[in-house]
């Protein structure tokens, strides 16, 4: 992809579940990326996480503190990867504008009105809630949340005189409908349509949607995992700009074994191989522009 290096500036933006973010994905220390990013940044935790700012504070990106959802850090994810790669490019002298990222994430979170154990913090209607913290103690509406965050970042990019361009929107999440089941799969493509309709609009500017196959049955329900990925297909042939994440197309994925040489011993997070994959992916997509 070229670049207008005065005017452009890219914009990567996940969102999701526990995938989102790398679950149990922890960074060995030598990879913890602990000094901040000179030309990637984020949106701070401590400074972004609330519902009523008049503006976002951006900071230099780091693998802790970014995630605008549950309290889970230095994991290897796709916007750490991502973000690495990015400097790394042009600290080899590579001529690209800085990077922005947004991160918004909370394990076990579905976007019906009624999900298993009230796992519903993705519902558009959702009361505002804020209560930060790890999993299990984490409660957060990230709808009304990112209906506050979204248009802000973008007014900051555009009052330092760029264009945000945003570059993918990944959206790694549907777990959560599958092990409900019933209504939660039923109502899901309305539900989808609320959200994907609500980010676009957020952000005020037409951008890929990066929808994530599904691949795990670990809830061993494959009529559900049937219905979503149906639904996902179905959402990809109707809007140019939905496009399918697919890593059993990859090197990594072996039908033969349990795991499917892609996820962990729980058999529904990804591995740190496959969460690198994903920011390959990124790259590829852009490169193919």
């Amino acid at each position: 992809m070229k670049w207008e290096m005065k005017k452009d500036v890219p914009v990567l933006i996940v969102c999701g579940q526990s995938n989102a973010h790398g679950h149990g994905t922890r960074l060995a220390t030598h990879e913890m990326i602990m000094e901040p990013l000179r030309n990637v940044w984020g949106l701070d935790r401590e400074k972004n996480q609330a519902y009523g700012l008049s503006q976002v504070v951006w900071s230099g990106f780091t693998s802790y503190g970014m995630n605008l959802g549950e309290v889970q850090d230095h994991t290897c994810c796709l916007a750490t990867e991502f973000a690495r790669s990015w400097q790394a490019c042009i600290d080899e002298g590579m001529e690209l504008p800085d990077l922005y990222i947004i991160q918004m994430s909370i394990g076990g979170q579905g976007i019906a009105k009624y999900e298993k154990g009230d796992n519903n913090m993705w519902y558009p209607n959702r009361p505002h809630i804020m209560r930060n913290g790890v999993l299990g103690q984490v409660d957060i509406s990230l709808y009304p949340l990112a209906m506050k965050i979204l248009p802000l970042a973008m007014r900051s990019i555009k009052n330092q005189g760029y264009t945000p361009r945003v570059i993918g929107f990944h959206w790694n999440q549907w777990e959560t409908e599958v092990d409900t089941g019933g209504i939660a799969v039923e109502e899901a493509r309305q539900n989808y349509k609320i959200l994907f309709d609500g980010f676009r609009k957020a952000i005020g500017q037409s951008f890929p949607i990066y929808l994530y196959r599904p691949l795990s049955d670990v809830y061993n329900n494959p009529e559900g995992v049937e219905s979503i990925t149906r639904l996902f297909n179905e959402l990809i042939q109707e809007d140019d700009y939905m496009k399918m994440i697919d890593v059993s197309q990859s090197e990594l994925f072996d039908e033969s074994r349990l795991d499917k040489g892609i996820f962990q011993n729980d058999l529904v997070h990804y591995t740190a191989k496959v969460q690198r994959w994903f920011a390959r992916y990124q790259w590829a997509s852009l490169e193919n522009k």
